[in-house]
């Protein structure tokens, strides 16, 4: 072989003779004692002529380098999702540890509750795709995972409060979801969406609603007191009535419903805020601003339910409301 020990024996001498230093010294720690100890000599020759021997390479060597940075980006990520399940926000927190990362999925009800927790452990594969099946969604946004993870702490706290306990796997992590914020957290759209300057009105809603899916909502406010209120008003009320005469006996009815009036305040504007981080990850961010207006006008007003829209929000949770009854009815034992 062309690299064997006694061709480069052979050789060494031919390097000498050409001053070739630089061979040499890549020789010098051959793995063969002759070449070795033959290199040397010529390289101590030329240097007693005056030839410069270059230093050697330094060796070549596989550094495993630190587990972090082998893991890849370590930092926390969260998302939003308020479509998959109507009525329930799930707040999504990807968080790597020392040695795997954890998966937290919340679902939180407009009330502030939480309705499930749950704790997944992953694999630095699993979260790599996670994350890249996450940026494919949402366009490379994601939500301040400590927005997120204060608003878990902060629907936990609700949850306790109201009188209900909460999963187990949620107490298991307190100790890396932080601590509860003294107050709902602000959503953190707030400076970065402007609504220019949209007011809801009866005829400028539906589009916004929509895109919030709230014909998809559950039940969430009670609408048969509204509902008999309308009936007891106006009698002879039915479908083939002009909508105007429909919205205004809707209008009326909800005039001071203080439980109305609450649910409003709280579980629709929940909703509708939440909603607006949806958007936001969409990239509808006009749709988000006036989502996250409408909710804002529901929290400032004094009377919420007396806002020209709310017939339109009635109007969808009417019809939630008698597909949830028509159910009920289908699922009783019929005799």
């Amino acid at each position: 072989m062309a690299s064997g020990p006694a061709l480069l024996l052979e050789k060494i001498p031919q390097l000498a003779a050409a001053r070739d230093a630089a061979s040499l010294v890549a020789l010098q720690d051959h793995d063969d004692k002759q070449v070795r100890k033959a290199a040397r000599k010529a390289i101590h020759t030329l240097r007693s002529k005056g030839v410069e021997i270059p230093e050697a390479a330094a060796p070549r060597s596989w550094s495993a380098g630190d587990l972090n940075e082998l893991r890849g980006d370590m930092a926390q990520a969260a998302i939003v999702d308020s479509e998959s399940t109507p009525g329930l926000t799930r707040v999504m927190i990807s968080a790597p540890q020392e040695e795997r990362s954890y998966l937290w999925v919340a679902a939180i009800s407009g009330r502030d509750q939480i309705v499930d927790f749950a704790t997944y452990v992953q694999t630095d594969g699993q979260r790599t795709r996670l994350l890249r099946e996450w940026d494919a969604g949402s366009g490379g946004r994601r939500v301040p995972t400590a927005w997120a993870r204060a608003r878990v702490r902060w629907a936990r706290e609700q949850t306790l409060s109201a009188g209900f306990s909460v999963p187990r796997q949620l107490d298991d992590m307190l100790v890396h979801l932080g601590e509860a914020p003294a107050q709902r957290p602000a959503n953190f759209l707030a400076e970065e969406l402007a609504s220019g300057g949209f007011v809801g009105d009866k005829d400028n809603v539906m589009a916004v609603l929509t895109a919030a899916r709230a014909f998809s909502w559950p039940p969430v406010v009670d609408v048969e007191p509204t509902l008999r209120k309308v009936q007891e008003s106006n009698p002879g009320l039915t479908e083939q009535d002009p909508e105007e005469a429909r919205y205004a006996a809707l209008a009326a009815a909800a005039s001071g419903d203080e439980v109305l009036r609450a649910d409003l305040k709280a579980q629709v504007a929940n909703l509708l805020d939440d909603a607006a981080v949806s958007l936001w990850l969409a990239h509808r961010d006009d749709d988000a601003a006036r989502s996250m207006a409408l909710a804002n006008e529901l929290r400032a007003a004094a009377e919420p339910e007396a806002l020209p829209w709310i017939p339109r929000l009635l109007g969808f949770q009417i019809a939630s409301t008698l597909a949830y009854m028509s159910r009920q009815q289908q699922q009783q034992p019929q005799g």
